[in-house]
This record gives structure tokens, C-alpha cells and sequence, in this order.
């Protein structure tokens, strides 16, 4: 359950709520000490809406990073995931997914990982929240959208955290609506905007 004192209208909570109502489990919330020892493992802070969630819920099960008991291994296999999906299409798409600005494809597929891994480093970092969906890291404001990463197939699935809970939740319904982007996040509002054409990179 949720504390009392905590506000309606405080993104942590109402995106809490949504949880709570869907039946998911709900650890206590990060502690400062354990935001700064995931900056300091993993080089990135979550954004406010982000952070407001997982200082008030930590979300647990399956489809759900565990940020306080997960080994740093599997928290690096879920933060790669965007990468991987990239490196995937590079390799195995016909004709392969390579915008070309990253230069020529190369022919070894640890060089293409190498050189995704390198072009999508200067794109702000996006942190997993369940599943495929994601959200970009602080310094990304309060308001950043969630997207849907499968791949290089990406599409915005809410226009802040809790318009995404909202269309996830319950699980299987799919999106149901999506609200004006408020925030748009350097190179990925474009690459979603121009219907993830390589083009756009």
C-alpha cells in the first residue's frame, strides 16, 4: 500500500497508484544512497518523473528492472537493450538498417556493434522502465515521453510516465491514447517523427 502522506498529483504517486490499482508489486521506494550508487555504476540519473516513481514505489516481477537486487549484469543487459535491437537490424535486416551517416557498414559484426554502440552513445541515454518501453535520462526534463523500443521499430507509448502506466496498464490493452509531446528528446523525437527512417540519423 501507499503511504498516506504522499500527494495526488505528485508524478511518483499517481504513477504509484496506477501500480498499485493494476495489482503489480511495489517495493519501498530508492534511497539517495541507492540513486547515487546506480550514477555511480552505471553513469546516468533518472529523470524527474522517473526518479519521483522510484523514490516512492520500486516496481517488482517480471518485465521489471530491479534497480535495488538486480546484479549489475542484468541491469547492463537491460540498459543495452536499445543498442542491441539497433545492432540486430544492422545485421540482419534486408537491406541492413545503416544510416548513412555512420559511415560504411562494416563487415564484421563486432564492428557494426562497435559503431552502433559509439553513434548511439552521443543520443541521450534511454533508461528501461518494463519491458521495451523506455524514457529518456536526466538531463531530460519532468514531462519526458516513454517510448517503445523493439528493435529499430519506435514509437512514442505516452507522452509522460503516467499517460504511459495508463495505456499499459492493464497489460494487453495496448495504447489508448497519446497526449501531445511536450518534451522532445534530441534525435529520438526525430527518428520517431520521420517513422524511424534511417534518413533521419
Amino acid at each position: 500500500m501507499l503511504c498516506d502522506d504522499l500527494r495526488v498529483g505528485q508524478p511518483g504517486y499517481d504513477a504509484a497508484k496506477l501500480l498499485d490499482d493494476a495489482g503489480i508489486e511495489l517495493g519501498p521506494g530508492l534511497t539517495d544512497a541507492e540513486f547515487d550508487s546506480i550514477d555511480e555504476r552505471f553513469g546516468f540519473r533518472f529523470n524527474p518523473d522517473h526518479q519521483s516513481l522510484l523514490t516512492t514505489a520500486l516496481p517488482l516481477g517480471d518485465g521489471w528492472p530491479d534497480w535495488r537486487n538486480g546484479s549489475d549484469l542484468e541491469l547492463r543487459a537491460w540498459l543495452d537493450r536499445v543498442a542491441e535491437g539497433f545492432i540486430f537490424d544492422a545485421l540482419n535486416q534486408n537491406p541492413p538498417f545503416w544510416p548513412a551517416t555512420w559511415g560504411e557498414l562494416p563487415c564484421a559484426p563486432e564492428d557494426v556493434a562497435t559503431t552502433v554502440r559509439r553513434e548511439l552513445g552521443t543520443w541521450p541515454r534511454l533508461v528501461p522502465i518494463f519491458g521495451h518501453r523506455f524514457t529518456p535520462a536526466a538531463p531530460s526534463p519532468a514531462g519526458s515521453p516513454v517510448f517503445s523500443a523493439w528493435q529499430t521499430d519506435i514509437i512514442y507509448y505516452g507522452a509522460n510516465l503516467v499517460e504511459y502506466l495508463a495505456n499499459e496498464l492493464p497489460f494487453g490493452q495496448g495504447r489508448k491514447t497519446l497526449s501531445p509531446i511536450v518534451v522532445r528528446v534530441p534525435h529520438w523525437s526525430r527518428f520517431v517523427e520521420s517513422a524511424n527512417s534511417p534518413e533521419s540519423i
